[in-house]
């Protein structure tokens, strides 16, 4: 079973040169194809970067947006299962594995919990909201994946969400009660953003604007308010 791995970037060269390694050796032992789906207004050299890998392809996205960037993706995608993978994300060794079991249990979407890449209590506690389902589980840092009927069902992300479409999507499963998996086997996340800012502060406004989004706050609002309350590249 072929599974594709899209990931969506905008100028993530210094990223895709740590990941595209790792993943290229996994599509050497498994059926797996990396596609890269840049955006538009990318400016730096992730095409030379993906060159340097036979397992990889790279696309220019028709629209800009990490929705339209990832639905473009899955559009080039020839597997039977897509995962939608954050560049700064690192997947567990057993990714492929834990994919194909979840879709032999009967589960049709899915996500890995994680843990994040600095050691921290705090950090272990948040994490620890991952290895559940719950109202904040199934964000793109928890790596999603679809089965290729699933995600046609499901039309794909919303393109009008210019964020949270992550979470847009996971409600679309759970609403059409699509069955689905939290895989355990932990992919690890940036700190960074909490490096830059404080737990505190950070939990705070993804809770703030987590409401806003269930409130029906239109994604542009979203993600100003987002932008201006927390330091971090978005």
């Amino acid at each position: 079973m072929m599974l594709s791995i899209i990931i969506p970037v905008y100028n993530e060269q210094e990223n895709l040169s740590k990941r595209l390694s790792f993943l290229s050796e996994q599509a050497n032992k498994f059926p797996i194809e990396i596609i890269i789906s840049n955006s538009p207004e990318s400016t730096d050299d992730s095409n030379l970067i993906c060159e340097h890998y036979s397992k990889v392809t790279h696309f220019i996205a028709n629209k800009k947006g990490r929705a339209a960037q990832m639905n473009f993706g899955a559009s080039k995608a020839k597997g039977d299962i897509f995962l939608f993978l954050h560049a700064d994300v690192i997947l567990p060794q057993d990714f492929y594995q834990q994919i194909i079991v979840a879709n032999k249990q009967g589960n049709k979407a899915g996500f890995f919990a994680y843990k994040f890449d600095k050691k921290s209590a705090l950090l272990n506690f948040n994490s620890k909201f991952t290895t559940k389902d719950g109202l904040f589980a199934g964000g793109g840092d928890q790596c999603q994946f679809f089965k290729k009927e699933t995600f046609a069902k499901l039309k794909g992300f919303n393109e009008e969400f210019c964020i949270m479409e992550d979470f847009e999507m996971i409600d679309k499963v759970r609403k059409q009660k699509i069955p689905f998996k939290i895989i355990q086997s932990k992919a690890i996340v940036s700190a960074r953003k909490y490096k830059e800012n404080s737990w505190v502060k950070v939990n705070l406004i993804n809770g703030y604007v987590f409401l806003q989004y269930k409130f029906g706050v239109h994604p542009t609002k979203l993600r100003k308010t987002y932008k201006s309350l927390l330091r971090e590249r978005v």
